[in-house]
This record gives C-alpha cells, sequence and structure tokens, in this order.
C-alpha cells in the first residue's frame, strides 16, 4: 500500500473514530473509551510468528511447541494491556499557542499532567500531518513540552487535531488517542518589507520633535520609493533638475499619528494593505509614537505601548476573516 494510500484511509478512520466531536474546554484526562490499539508491523509480524508455531505444534504434537507459543501469545498480550495502560488517565492540562506573524513558525505550549502514581514512558504526541514530538511524564508530577505546527495564514485559528500515542513496552502494540483542545492562535499579518512612510495624518496631540522616526514634522529628504504618496514627493527639487527624493518626517514625541485604510494606495489588495498598516504600526510603536487605527468598520483611537500595539495587530489579523473555530 502506497503512503498517500495509507494517509487516506488514517484520516478516514480518524474522521469514523471523532464523528461529532467538537474542540474540547481544557483539562481532558483520558479514558478507557478514548484509547484505540492495533498491532503494529513488528506486532503483526510477530502473530503470524506465533501462528505458524501453533500449526507446527498441531501438526507434530510438540508439548514443548504449545508451551513456547502460549508463553510467547501472553507476552504479546501483556503489551497490549502495558500500552494502554501508558496512556490510562493522562491529563491534558492546558495548552497555549502564542501569536505569530504570517509566514512565522507556530509553537504550541502544551503541560501534560499523571495523577495515577506510575511513571509514563515512550509517549509522544503529534499534530495530524507534522512531526511528532517525544516525551516521557513523571510519576506524580507534569511534563511541558513545545510542539511545532504548520504555518496558517492571516486569522485566527485552532491548533487542531492531536495524536498521542505510545508503542511501550515492546514495540508489538500502538496504543493512540485524540485531543482536539479548543485553544486558538492569532496570525498578524506580514509586516511589508521596506513599507513606505506613512502618510501625515496628525491627531489633536501635542508634542515635541524628536530624531527619526516617520512623523508629522520635516526632516529631510530621501531617495525616492515605490509606493511613496505623490503630497510626499520633493516637487521643487525635481523641477530644478534635481534626483527624484521623498520628504522624510521626524516623529513628534506626545503627538497623535492616524494609521488609515484609505491612506494605502487603491492598486494594493486587501492582503496588501493589510501588511503595509502592520509595517505602520510597528514602526510607530518603536519610535514611541501615539497612534491611532482606522479601518473600515473599525477604529482604534490613538494611544501607545504593549497593550494597544497588540490590540492594533489582532484588528489587522481579524479584518474580513472569519473565525476558524
Amino acid at each position: 500500500m502506497s503512503t498517500s494510500m495509507r494517509q487516506n484511509l488514517r484520516e478516514r478512520m480518524q474522521r469514523w473514530m471523532l464523528r461529532g466531536r467538537t474542540p474540547e474546554r481544557l483539562p481532558v484526562t483520558l479514558g478507557q473509551r478514548r484509547i484505540y490499539v492495533l498491532p503494529t508491523g513488528p506486532g503483526l509480524s510477530f502473530g503470524c510468528l506465533l501462528l505458524a508455531m501453533l500449526l507446527a505444534s498441531l501438526n507434530y504434537t510438540l508439548s514443548l511447541g504449545f508451551a513456547l507459543t502460549f508463553v510467547l501469545a501472553g507476552v504479546g498480550h501483556l503489551s497490549m494491556v502495558r500500552a494502554h495502560r501508558n496512556l490510562l488517565g493522562i491529563t491534558l492540562q492546558s495548552g497555549r499557542c502564542d501569536a505569530v506573524f504570517a509566514g512565522e513558525p507556530r509553537i504550541l505550549s502544551l503541560a501534560m499532567q499523571e495523577q495515577a502514581g506510575r511513571e509514563r514512558p515512550s509517549l509522544s504526541i503529534m499534530q495530524t500531518g507534522s512531526a511528532s514530538t517525544s516525551f516521557s511524564i513523571p510519576a506524580k508530577a507534569s511534563q511541558s513540552l513545545n510542539l511545532a505546527v504548520p504555518p496558517q495564514p492571516r486569522g485566527r485559528h485552532a491548533v487542531g487535531r492531536l495524536r498521542l500515542e505510545t508503542r511501550h513496552p515492546l514495540g508489538l502494540i500502538v496504543a493512540w488517542s485524540y485531543f482536539e483542545p479548543a485553544v486558538f492562535g492569532l496570525v498578524y499579518p506580514a509586516p511589508e518589507a521596506d513599507a513606505p512612510s506613512a502618510p501625515s495624518q496628525q491627531g489633536e496631540g501635542e508634542g515635541r520633535p524628536i530624531p527619526g522616526g516617520d512623523g508629522v514634522l520635516f526632516d529631510s529628504l530621501r531617495p525616492y520609493r515605490a509606493g511613496d504618496r505623490p503630497r510626499q514627493i520633493a516637487w521643487r527639487q525635481l523641477a530644478r533638475g534635481g534626483a527624484l527624493a521623498t520628504k522624510h518626517f521626524a516623529a513628534e514625541a506626545g503627538g497623535e499619528q492616524w494609521l488609515r485604510w484609505i491612506d494605502c494606495p487603491a492598486t494594493l489588495d486587501t492582503e496588501a494593505r493589510l501588511s503595509r498598516l502592520c509595517a505602520w504600526a510597528l514602526r510607530a510603536d518603536e519610535a514611541k509614537q501615539r497612534f491611532g487605527l482606522e479601518l473600515p468598520g473599525r477604529r482604534i483611537p490613538p494611544s501607545s505601548g504593549a497593550a494597544h500595539l497588540r490590540e492594533v495587530l489582532e484588528s489587522l489579523a481579524l479584518y474580513g476573516v472569519a473565525d476558524h473555530a
């Protein structure tokens, strides 16, 4: 069977086993009805070997053959019981997926807990279709781990289905279960590289000029960059035969800057506009400048600080995107 056929068969089995299940609020503890067991490849070979030994013992009436066959069958059965018990009672205590910019790797932080008083060795957890992370949980303890999850486009996304499995102790049996925690992560739009200066939309605040950054007070001329607004171009210098340049504005401490959807060129599509607004917001925050955001149907008053920047970036991430809950 090819790899793609096995993957399709596994996905269909997962959908059948988890039909009707919705994202779960944490913590979640594994009970008997949530754990599945099947033989692995070596386990199937071991079973065929036992069958061959049983047929040979029956054909030749070998007492020692029967004894060895039943002893090995007991080992196989014990392996199945131990694999099942290795998962039984494990608790997914908490999960967190920090916000990232589009294109950056996403990390899911999990806390797994053991309360039955026995060590849980040789565990692995993965998101469907991703690489697995191996770990163990000491008796009566918790284990924190980080799991890489596939990148997602801009928006709010659930972490998806997680598969916890073990092949302890002999690798003959695989026991597994699924979690689908109600844990979500934000993906901000990727900031535009080399974004032009934000238009000088000053608010009501008054302040004093400080060097550097992009703001509302004329500072100097810089070479023209594609996307600069026509009113920022130094037309007088160009008329005198000088090089094409753009007026640069210094930041104003205590002043207010508005980042507006309508100030982005009409030639930009939605994602490009959001990327440019994201770059402007990061630039204004770095310059310690108060700034506000205007989107169609959404207006955030000027402010500053980490909480304000997070609110602005969240609004950009969720603009026009349905909740991926």
